[in-house]
């Protein structure tokens, strides 16, 4: 179950706040980052018109990317407040659209119905990573793939504010905690590739000068026990 802070969220962060969380990723200092992140992604997912359930989906953004791409795509989130702004997203007037559903990552109640499922930083939200990710497994088809893309290992320090202002959860959600819970839940296998936030931060920003190369080299070395994106298959 989600701590109360979670059902609020949307309530307590006002107008300036809902406005950013509805234009992400354009409205984010991180954009940039962002779209690396949806891009590799996409290069992740089978062809469409794959069936793909987005949980945690906030106020829509990647389910509407995914839709626009031809994908059928479910989008949930445990805040109604989220479901209703995804609903109404004012960038997304025209074309195909999302279904959207209020629904607790932590149980769903989906059944062999999707190709892919997607935690795109939603998972580290969970109070009981394992159960989401069980519903997970339950609700791709035979051979589908759940794929996981999260912030890793240092972030539930950076948050500690946050979570204490409005009583969210926020974890550390490393690749190698995300494929041994996905064992657990029944996923046949896993494999974690570099997360591009990263890479992109190493390549991009002309901070590290020299050390450029180095950092790239961190990055593809540590992926899994740091923050690298877990891609995992149901046999």
């Amino acid at each position: 179950m989600p701590r109360a802070g979670e059902l609020t969220y949307y309530e307590r962060i006002g107008e300036d706040g809902r406005q950013h969380a509805l234009f992400k990723p354009f409205s984010d200092d991180e954009c940039g980052l962002y779209l690396l992140r949806a891009g590799a992604l996409f290069s992740l997912l089978p062809s469409p018109p794959a069936r793909v359930l987005d949980c945690g989906c906030g106020t829509g953004w990647l389910a509407y990317f995914l839709s626009r791409r031809g994908y059928d795509v479910v989008g949930t989130d445990v805040s109604p407040d989220a479901i209703a702004l995804a609903k109404a997203h004012p960038m997304f007037h025209e074309g195909s659209s999302p279904r959207f559903q209020v629904a607790d990552s932590e149980a769903l109640t989906f059944a062999s119905e999707f190709e892919v499922v997607v935690f795109f930083d939603s998972l580290h939200h969970a109070v009981d990573e394992r159960a989401a990710l069980g519903g997970a497994f339950r609700a791709l088809k035979p051979g589908g793939v759940c794929v996981v893309l999260e912030p890793g290992r240092g972030h539930q320090r950076k948050s500690r504010e946050i979570d204490a202002k409005y009583d969210v959860t926020d974890k550390d959600m490393p690749p190698s905690r995300v494929c041994r819970v996905a064992r657990l839940v029944g996923f046949a296998r896993s494999r974690v590739v570099p997360a591009p936030q990263h890479l992109g931060k190493a390549l991009y920003t002309r901070r590290y000068g020299p050390l450029r190369h180095l950092l790239v080299q961190a990055v593809l070395l540590w992926q899994r026990w740091y923050c690298g994106i877990a891609i995992l298959e149901k046999g």
